[in-house]
């Protein structure tokens, strides 16, 4: 195994929940034994072990995210798209939420003696807490434009943007093999500096998230991190990553 992402706990009553499809998926895609033509060559099944799209070495990792014909056919877009719809919901859930007023007087804390004093979920900062008037715009279905004030060809998957507080979020969103994530982080990152530069230049507080979630349905710590920042926290954190896991694998 490389795969630097976290690990995923399974609890009895979630494996008596799941459809039976879901559990062979999970652990055949896993493990690399599914019928891949790869797989059926190298089991004496087939004479070919090519792509029937493209003629390329029909791996798992090349059906599910390397091969060029699906990826022009929109093929790997609908299966984005998928998770993309998922996590745009929780972050509007989120970000129409009454936000805690930044006037209102800071309580004081005690701190018994020999308490290290950890800071507690209410007393963290959560990006969405220092603005208000939050917008949203998510890349599905049609072409997102950029907030005014920033004129740019790209197109993140996810804007969050408050125009009164100057403030402006960019999530980009990669479906890739899970051994691709960090891969994928570093080349999103780099895609977007640029334009996240140019907006804090112009005098907007910037934040940019790329995020993975592998196409077998495992996210990386990006994912874990992005929700972290913009208030999903404790087990509303794990809900939301436990339902992508499901959305991931039956698509």
């Amino acid at each position: 195994m490389k795969w630097n992402l976290p690990e995923r706990k399974i609890t009895w009553a979630e494996l008596w929940r799941m459809e039976p499809f879901r559990i062979s998926f999970m652990l055949r895609s896993v493990y690399d034994t599914l019928p891949s033509p790869s797989n059926l060559h190298q089991w004496g099944l087939i004479e070919e072990p090519s792509c029937k799209l493209c003629g390329e070495r029909g791996t798992m990792a090349h059906l599910l995210s390397g091969c060029k014909v699906a990826l022009t056919q929109g093929r790997y877009r609908w299966w984005h798209d998928k998770v993309l719809k998922h996590l745009a919901e929780i972050l509007d859930i989120e970000r129409r939420k009454k936000r805690p007023s930044t006037t209102e007087a800071k309580q004081i804390r005690f701190v018994r003696e020999g308490d290290t004093g950890h800071a507690t979920n209410s007393q963290q900062h959560f990006i969405l807490d220092k603005g208000s008037e939050w917008n949203m715009r998510a890349n599905i279905g049609k072409k997102l434009v950029f907030p005014d004030g920033v004129h740019t060809t790209l197109r993140p998957d996810i804007v969050v943007w408050s125009q009164s507080s100057k403030m402006i979020v960019a999530i980009e969103l990669t479906v890739p093999w899970e051994e691709r994530c960090e891969e994928a982080y570093q080349r999103k990152k780099e895609k977007y500096t640029e334009l996240m530069t140019t907006c804090r230049e112009r005098g907007w507080k910037a934040w940019l998230f790329p995020v993975e979630v592998g196409c077998r349905g495992f996210p990386a710590q990006s994912v874990w991190r992005m929700l972290q920042a913009m208030g999903i926290v404790g087990k509303a954190r794990k809900t939301a990553v436990r339902q992508r896991y499901g959305i991931a694998e039956m698509i």
